[in-house]
């Protein structure tokens, strides 16, 4: 496959996995109902809209309606990434990690996550502006000025320490290591990966995350 057409075939794949992902979450139903499943399934959304924006984003070409279509996609990252941290503090409560099993950290968590929801919404996403790009077969809008991502990487972080813990009650490291290749994959440069690695990554993120809600559960 030639370099120039890698995104045009990938997104499309990385929309199919995501969606499988998602049907493959409503098992998790089975199980008495948790909170946890209900956010999984809003991040596995976002970030299937995400890869399908990317992946029909040539066909639309450039305009008024493609620059709408990827603002929701930052919108819906903003509103939902950072729940992840209340599936992480659930899921360390949940492996009989004891200090968190407290409701003042339950609780806790649910003010970290709207607060980085607030925090993304008012210095990332109200004063947004799109430029489009190309990259490898495919076209969507990134923002014009890229800074540090703090709203990821606050959220990473926070999962990752829950990992840990998790890691330690039960000899279960993969949230961890999850989390970890997430972080990784997405500290690398866009301007030569473009979006390829971080929907890899993400996709192994959530997926962690999901295998350790079925082992615990």
């Amino acid at each position: 496959m030639k370099n120039a057409e890698m995104a045009a075939f990938l997104h499309p794949a990385y929309t199919f996995a995501n969606f499988g992902l998602a049907i493959w979450s409503f098992s998790l139903f089975r199980h008495p109902y948790n909170i946890n499943t209900t956010l999984l399934a809003l991040v596995l959304t976002g970030m299937t809209y995400d890869n399908f924006i990317i992946s029909i984003g040539r066909f639309i070409e450039q305009g008024a309606l493609l620059e709408s279509l990827n603002r929701l996609r930052f919108l819906l990252h903003n509103l939902f990434v950072p729940l992840l941290v209340v599936v992480a503090v659930k899921l360390a409560s949940n492996a009989g990690v004891v200090w968190v099993n407290n409701p003042t950290v339950y609780y806790g968590c649910w003010v970290i996550a709207l607060g980085l929801i607030t925090f993304g919404l008012v210095n990332d996403f109200v004063s947004l502006e799109l430029v489009p790009i190309t990259f490898a077969g495919s076209l969507r809008y990134k923002p014009k000025s890229c800074g540090l991502p703090m709203l990821p990487i606050l959220t990473a972080l926070l999962v990752a320490v829950m990992g840990f813990f998790i890691w330690r009650e039960i000899n279960w490291p993969w949230m961890l290591v999850g989390t970890l290749v997430m972080f990784s994959g997405n500290a690398l440069p866009t301007r030569i990966f473009g979006t390829l690695v971080s929907s890899a990554v993400d996709f192994v993120f959530i997926s962690a995350l999901l295998a350790t809600q079925l082992i615990i559960y």
